[in-house]
């Protein structure tokens, strides 16, 4: 036991953040690690030094472009040779969604719980290539076979691609991947998963699951920063994506070219690769998940998240007029809820105030925790102490919330 202690009392040592405040919102971004911010740190000296056209900046960027990639494929038992660098999740499910070769008439199938990351780029191809959009419509309290049954349903000839999430960001819920991913196939039907809230929460197989393309980010449960991610694309798959953007990392090698019109693209997922990158941030996320393969390590990163997560949805349950959009055993380390005639984003800016982050949704108009591996229990405990608070107050007594977006 008191190894235990130790080590997540190093974790906690080595994020700032979790020592400054309960921290609940890795969802949006993970605290960063020493490590992390110490890379950025030299790294920007170095760049600063030597300038950052010197041809001694590319050694340590493309070592840092292996290491990441390889640790991104480690994490999902994948070939180095099936992950994209990209920017962000987005960034991926654009990728995926656009490579396609659409024809007025196709058809993609969503669902009522996905982020505008995976919408947005559907709701473009259909309006750009006049393909429809079928939404299937989850109630917070399906099981996984009633969940499937209307996935299928909704499918027909027309139907080329299914935009998922493997964990949904809104209800926590963590869907059957590879259960989707083969049903969808007994239809031809290619499958692209948003994986903002699974990658580095929970343990991933993606050849095991079938799963065609999948975007992964940086800052959130890996707890590095902005502006990095991945995508995954099986590799009997490349053949049907396209590169819908390029550049001279697209490439084969970057004279791979003629001025005919010619190129060799890269034979790997490397294609969807572009150009000029954030070189300091890519040293700093080899250094982060070094440090959380290595130091930390990722099987007891996963049963803390989950061991953690039972333990908060329990002792949130105690809680007086408590309404969950999350499922007991939704197999995530997210969970949604509300309090009964408190305005959500107005609890978040209370609790704020008191040294304790989450969030607050849209829709469900919510709250919702992320509960992390440099979590403990008395954060959690620290948590329902500070709602208990709010519940004694008059709703209108809490703070008014200003969105940062509202101009």
């Amino acid at each position: 036991m008191n190894e235990l202690n130790d080590k997540i009392e190093m974790i906690r040592d080595a994020m700032p953040a979790t020592r400054n405040q309960v921290y609940l919102n890795t969802g949006t971004a993970g605290p960063l690690a020493t490590v992390t911010t110490d890379a950025i740190a030299k790294a920007t000296a170095n760049a600063a030094a030597i300038g950052r056209g010197n041809f001694q900046i590319y050694t340590p960027w493309l070592e840092s472009t292996a290491t990441v990639r390889g640790h991104y494929a480690k994490l999902t038992n994948s070939p180095v040779s099936s992950i994209a660098l990209t920017h962000h999740t987005t960034d991926g499910m654009n990728i995926a969604i656009h490579g396609l070769k659409w024809q007025a008439g196709d058809e993609i199938v969503t669902t009522n719980w996905e982020h505008q990351g995976g919408y947005i780029p559907a709701y473009v191809v259909g309006r750009r290539h006049q393909v429809g959009i079928r939404m299937v419509e989850f109630d917070y309290w399906d099981e996984m076979a009633t969940i499937l049954a209307k996935l299928e349903a909704a499918i027909t000839s027309r139907t080329r691609l299914l935009v998922i999430s493997h964990v949904t960001w809104n209800t926590g819920l963590r869907l059957d991947l590879k259960g989707i991913c083969d049903m969808a196939h007994k239809h031809g039907v290619l499958v692209v998963a948003d994986a903002a809230q699974s990658a580095g929460m929970i343990p991933l197989d993606l050849p095991a699951s079938g799963v065609d393309f999948y975007a992964m980010p940086a800052q959130k449960w890996l707890c590095g920063p902005e502006g990095i991610g991945a995508l995954y694309v099986r590799q009997d798959r490349l053949s049907l994506l396209e590169m819908t953007f390029a550049g001279f990392l697209s490439l084969e090698n970057p004279m791979a070219y003629d001025l005919t019109g010619h190129y060799l693209p890269a034979p790997d997922a490397r294609r969807y690769e572009l150009g000029t990158v954030n070189k300091i941030m890519y040293q700093a996320m080899a250094a982060n998940l070094d440090w959380l393969a290595n130091e930390v390590g990722w099987d007891y990163i996963y049963q803390r998240i989950a061991r953690l997560t039972g333990y908060a949805y329990e002792r949130l349950s105690t809680l007086e007029n408590v309404t969950f959009y999350t499922q007991k055993n939704a197999g995530s380390g997210l969970i949604t809820f509300g309090l009964d005639g408190y305005d959500p984003p107005r609890v978040m800016v209370k609790l704020n105030e008191e040294g304790v982050v989450l969030r607050y949704l849209g829709l469900p108009h919510a709250l919702r925790i992320a509960v992390g591996f440099y979590n403990t229990e008395a954060d959690i405990d620290r948590l329902i102490t500070e709602l208990q608070k709010v519940q004694a107050m008059e709703p209108d007594a809490l703070p008014v919330y200003v969105s940062p977006f509202e101009k």
